[in-house]
């Protein structure tokens, strides 16, 4: 670069700089428009957070169960699934996290739960004095227990449902955090009650009608076995079955044992108004703040154009 096209680069830089005290006296003379941009911005989001329902999250802490029994996967393992000894460490877990996160699941949970969907689909307004919760009329009668339109498909339900139950599983310490929001504190925790000891009892019943096609199994065909050692291994089959199945029914839980139990949260979650509102005047008063740098050098082109 020659030492003209230098001086001409810097004499352009000293033209568009703008000393700081120009800038300040500039905002300042300004000051009206920016703080009633900042202001709009403020209010408008004032209005718009005092609309939104606020949001209550219950949540629960279990330990998984890893003993002999239960779990499906802890003793139908071997021998084509029917029940020779323990299965690995830190099956249960997942098993119970991705049950809860099934759609047949949910299909159940509504079937046996009749508030479930309501509550998950037709809830509309929480008054936290009388701690009443009322439903959108046009879809659900909550006196009567009734839709008021077709029933929704589990399907349409099964997107909310995901958006309402968060479950984790961690493996290190074998422990499942769960939890479930709503507008209403106390039909959170109702929620999550629910999905605890259904999804526990789910896998109850299930695993003891596996357990007993075992039994069934290696009864009739302890029968028609002449060989003494295939006789002795299965007589071991049917004395696991029926520790599993002793383990199974003994105890109200199953799965998990509830190490945290699911409560009725006492403050909100969300929305944060006051740093909603706030961010948003910030937000205005930089807009207003650029809107003001922006005219400025618009009209200082405009003036430099016009004189040359």
């Amino acid at each position: 670069m020659t030492k003209l096209e230098n001086t001409n680069s810097n004499s352009s830089l000293q033209e568009e700089h703008i000393d700081i005290s120009e800038l300040i006296s500039l905002l300042w003379k300004d000051k009206k428009l920016i703080i009633t941009i900042a202001s709009v911005f403020f209010l408008a989001t004032v209005i718009y957070t005092l609309t939104l329902q606020d949001i209550y999250k219950s949540t629960a802490s279990m330990s998984v169960v890893e003993s002999a029994g239960g779990g499906g996967g802890s003793v139908f393992t071997g021998l084509g699934g029917m029940g020779l000894g323990m299965a690995e460490f830190g099956v249960k877990g997942p098993r119970y996290v991705n049950t809860v996160r099934s759609r047949g699941f949910f299909k159940h949970l509504t079937e046996v739960d009749e508030d479930f969907l309501p509550l998950l689909m037709a809830a509309k307004k929480y008054d936290p004095e009388s701690r009443k919760l009322t439903y959108s009329s046009e879809y659900y009668d909550g006196v009567n227990k009734k839709w008021v339109i077709e029933k929704p498909h589990y399907l349409d339900g099964y997107r909310f449902y995901m958006a309402t139950i968060a479950i984790a599983y961690h493996r290190e310490r074998h422990i499942i955090d769960i939890s479930a929001e709503h507008i209403s504190p106390i039909a959170a925790k109702k929620m999550l009650d629910s999905v605890i000891v259904e999804a526990d009892q789910l896998l109850r019943k299930f695993d003891l009608e596996r357990s007993d096609e075992s039994l069934n199994y290696l009864t009739n065909a302890i029968a028609n076995q002449q060989q003494l050692a295939l006789r002795n291994a299965m007589n071991d089959m049917i004395m696991t079955q029926l520790e599993n199945q002793m383990m199974t029914k003994i105890g109200p839980h199953y799965i998990v044992d509830i190490v945290d139990p699911p409560f009725i949260p006492l403050y909100k979650i969300r929305p944060q108004r006051t740093f909603i509102c706030i961010s948003a005047g910030i937000v205005g008063l930089v807009v207003g703040i650029l809107l003001v740098l922006m005219r400025y050098f618009r009209d200082s082109r405009r003036k430099q154009a016009s004189g040359s």
